[in-house]
């Protein structure tokens, strides 16, 4: 089930061009509907007998090969090309996940019953969250780099085969053994092939030649060919064309020309091509190339002509700028693209800004860009170009906003100018589009103008890297483009169905889905930070997850060691040590020093993860302990009240909470509610 739902969770993200938004609403829905498999296992009464489960676990390791082409489908014929659905489109798309989620939580909670023990303890519950870490180890630190999406799950489909084969001894004659098995290795082996699974992979984008897919830890990387022009897509994102001369001038002249004699440029993702060709027109010492997807780089290499003279570095560029705090350079231009996710919002926070400009020399340059801009910019446009200005200035003592293919803003403590006829016709560099006979003056100088009277007509926060303001003005307007404003009545919805399940559940319960919902919530929380500190994209996400399924195998198996007989007064204490743990994360997230070194930095964060999965998994089984007036029925009950309060804490947080108050203040939330909780629980522990 893990291995599964980190492979679809990319397949997700490629389909639906999804960002942080989409991961979060996976999560949840994946978490909302295994809670309703495991509640109708709880009750569920007939027998089911050997042979039929083991068809059930057949038909559960076939659905993600199912739910994979069914996603190709989509993708093919009902998504457009270059269409990102809505919200509620997105988790009509999720539905596909039902009868996985439905199945794997309903067998957790027959199973875990159905074996007669003299005591009901967390055991199963222990078991299934080892099976989950395994997983994660499995597929984090191994398939993800060795196998495609399809490449693994045909894998996973053959190895339920081998196993029901040897340890269950299914089907009972030889010969059906032999089908079965012939069965698993043929459709395993054919999806195997490289050459079935690219042209699966081109039935997603209609009208062009792939040339090469690959999954990779960042996302699918495809290049493709139409009419002679190549592109090289991540996760069906067009992120570099082989022909694209007017945006790469405007990305390398804007910022170049403002500058007396610029020998050294830092180049931070963006047209690596294009752009190496426009920046070898000053004749520089230094073209330093930062690219954090190797992947990108080793294919581009096979189909776009790639410059000479430039050192290609294998780190994304924030962290290499933080790893090197000795080099200097004249121009800086992030070609970082529209941050609709944490990993590009983290090259428009201040401490970005504050970065890039200790990393240049005297009279520096940097640069950036947005995609509004034009002589008409609509309000959402206008929130983000008025929360990258005034942040921009919080840092640098000039800030100018160029308008061309995008809005481009330039930052120096040098005075600039918009003069570009005046200093090409003095520098002489030759160009073709960032020409005097298409810049005019006047017209620059006017359309300017009106981009900066909208940014001073707009209140806007400062974007930081724990208050990405940023992030989520894009994904508004993301949210409009996309006809559909929905999102506050999804909130409103959560909301609801989170204080229903709060005041309808025993006791018992209510504490399980705290627990739940706060363990969750601190998790993607914590994903959010480091990817704003760290980038890693799609990296992060098994990482973390994986992290916290070990906190629960280790909570689950240790707790009666630490704690030995259950009461309500423990109970309490490790909701409390909950509330602790997220107060700590407050305070050390303000600790700068920690986090400026990447190790000690992700050392930390992958601490703050892994405990409290040991805190869930210690209250799952002391609640449990303390369910003396339950059956074993009670472990699928509270096995899915833990995942319903994980589910809204996966959404709630990032989607509702992080956007009104910060990373910071809902930490400090997740505090009080704990300590509200295991107030309520001493109560009524006291009561009976």
């Amino acid at each position: 089930t893990m291995i599964t739902q980190l492979v679809l969770l990319k397949e997700y993200i490629k389909s639906l061009h999804g960002n942080e938004l989409v991961i979060g609403i996976f999560l949840a829905v994946w978490m909302i509907l295994t809670a309703m498999g495991a509640r109708a296992g709880s009750v569920y009464r007939a027998r089911i007998h050997g042979p039929t489960l083991m068809r059930i676990l057949l038909l559960l390791a076939g659905f993600p090969i199912v739910i994979y082409m069914l996603l190709i489908w989509l993708t093919r014929l009902v998504l457009p090309p270059g269409l990102i659905p809505g919200i509620l489109p997105s988790i009509g798309y999720m539905a596909l996940i039902l009868p996985f989620t439905l199945i794997s939580g309903f067998l957790f909670a027959y199973l875990s019953r159905s074996v007669k023990r003299d005591r009901v303890d967390a055991t199963y519950y222990m078991l299934e969250s080892a099976g989950s870490l395994t997983g994660g180890v499995v597929f984090g630190l191994l398939l993800v780099f060795l196998l495609s999406n399809i490449q693994v799950i045909a894998l996973l489909f053959l190895c339920t085969v081998v196993m029901i084969i040897v340890f269950f001894s299914y089907p009972e004659k030889t010969a059906g053994k032999i089908i079965l098995l012939a069965t698993g290795v043929g459709i395993s082996g054919i999806l195997m092939i490289p050459g079935v699974r690219n042209s699966v992979e081109s039935m997603r984008f209609k009208g062009d030649v792939i040339l090469e897919t690959k999954d990779t830890p960042h996302g699918n990387i495809t290049f493709a060919e139409r009419d002679g022009q190549i592109t090289g897509y991540l996760d069906r994102n067009p992120v570099i064309t082989s022909f694209d001369p007017a945006r790469c001038e405007e990305q390398v002249h804007y910022p170049a020309l403002q500058h007396p004699a610029p020998k050294s440029f830092l180049l931070i993702g963006g047209d690596l091509a294009g752009m190496c060709k426009e920046v070898q027109k000053y004749n520089p010492a230094i073209i330093d190339y930062c690219e954090a997807n190797r992947w990108m780089y080793r294919l581009g290499k096979k189909y776009l002509p790639l410059p000479e003279h430039y050192r290609f570095i294998d780190m994304d560029g924030r962290s290499w700028l933080m790893k090197h705090d000795t080099v200097r350079y004249d121009v800086i231009i992030s070609g970082a693209g529209e941050p609709l996710t944490i990993g590009w919002n983290r090259y428009f926070t201040l401490e970005f800004f504050r970065q890039a400009k200790s990393r240049l020399s005297g009279g520096g340059i940097f640069s950036l860009q947005l995609p509004a801009g034009g002589t008409y910019v609509n309000e959402m446009g206008s929130s983000q170009l008025a929360i990258t200005y005034k942040t921009l200035k919080k840092v640098f003592k000039h800030v100018t906003v160029v308008p061309g293919y995008a809005s481009y803003f330039l930052a120096s403590d040098h005075p600039l100018t918009l003069d570009y006829p005046a200093l090409l016709e003095e520098k002489k560099i030759p160009t073709t589009y960032v020409h005097p006979d298409y810049l005019d003056l006047t017209r620059l100088t006017f359309d300017s103008d009106m981009i900066m009277e909208r940014i001073e007509g707009t209140d806007a926060r400062i974007n930081t890297d724990f208050w990405p303001g940023l992030f989520y003005k894009s994904l508004s307007g993301w949210n409009l483009k996309t006809d559909n404003k929905n999102l506050i009545y999804i909130g409103i919805t959560g909301l609801l169905l989170f204080l229903i399940l709060l005041f309808s559940y025993s006791w018992q319960k209510t504490g399980m889905f705290v627990a739940g919902f706060t363990g969750a919530g601190m998790q993607i929380l914590l994903i959010l930070v480091m990817q704003s500190l760290y980038g890693f994209a799609y990296l992060v996400t098994p990482l973390m997850i994986t992290l916290f399924m070990g906190g629960l195998v280790t909570g689950t198996a240790v707790w009666k060691v630490m704690w030995r007989d259950p009461s309500f007064s423990k109970t309490t204490g490790l909701l409390w040590i909950m509330a602790l743990l997220g107060a700590a994360a407050v305070i050390l997230l303000k600790t700068e020093q920690i986090f400026s070194h990447r190790w000690s930095g992700m050392i930390v964060l992958s601490l703050l993860n892994f405990l409290p999965g040991a805190i869930v998994g210690s209250v799952y089984g002391m609640l449990l302990a303390l369910s003396r007036n339950e059956s074993a029925a009670g472990i699928g009950r509270l096995y899915s009240a833990d995942l319903s309060g994980a589910a809204l804490g996966t959404m709630i947080p990032p989607l509702f909470l992080v956007p009104l108050i910060g990373v910071s203040n809902t930490l400090i939330l997740f505090c009080g509610f704990n300590v509200a909780t295991g107030l309520y629980i001493q109560t009524r522990g006291s009561k009976k």
